[in-house]
């Protein structure tokens, strides 16, 4: 068996504020996964927008705000932050199999998708090789708060840590959103910009 590894990366920025990231490997697992609205919950909104990328039609995924850490695990991707995915709609659906590197507890996910209807599901498409970008933006300053990319990737995302959001919460005395899915997620595909 081999030895666990993470499936994020961490980072700190110069304010001593601490984020994760998706490390490659995790992406490389999650790729057979599709996506799907119903991937959301309280405070982690998810928004789709339908394009067309390099002569190819895609739908761009969203996520932003509070992202809970699956299986109560430390070093999973999760915190205050977002998600840019770069997904493609396919004329045969493929069975659903759960990747030997996602653990099993998250099995949910792919019932989840098993019970939704095959044009409401999209693939990922790192054949297309976009270029990513994100800001998540605090809408009462207009400070970005961080930023992430660029990166050749289906899957761009950036979390902060909670216990850094909080500092970052006290240290702006009010001027931060109440709900995490309020922030402003600017971002570009290839370098065409988005707002959401």
């Amino acid at each position: 068996m081999s030895p666990y590894r993470s499936p994020t990366i961490p980072s700190v920025d110069n304010n001593g504020y601490g984020y994760v990231e998706n490390a490659a490997w995790w992406k490389d697992a999650c790729v057979s996964l599709p996506c799907f609205t119903a991937l959301q919950w309280p405070d982690y909104d998810t928004k789709i927008v339908e394009d067309v990328i390099d002569g190819q039609p895609v739908v761009i995924q969203l996520w932003k705000g509070w992202c809970q850490k699956f299986l109560g695990l430390d070093d999973f991707p999760g915190g205050v932050g977002a998600e840019v995915g770069i997904y493609r709609r396919l004329d045969t659906v493929p069975d659903l199999q759960l990747p030997a590197q996602i653990p099993s507890p998250l099995r949910h996910l792919v019932e989840a998708a098993e019970r939704s209807a095959e044009d409401e599901l999209w693939w990922p498409y790192p054949e297309l090789q976009t270029t990513l970008t994100f800001e998540f933006v605090n809408p009462k300053t207009g400070e970005t708060l961080f930023s992430c990319g660029p990166e050749t990737t289906y899957w761009l995302c950036k979390w902060m840590d909670l216990d850094s959001y909080r500092c970052y919460k006290r240290d702006h005395r009010g001027d931060a959103p109440t709900w995490s899915a309020k922030y402003l997620l600017r971002y570009t595909v290839n370098g065409k910009s988005y707002e959401w």
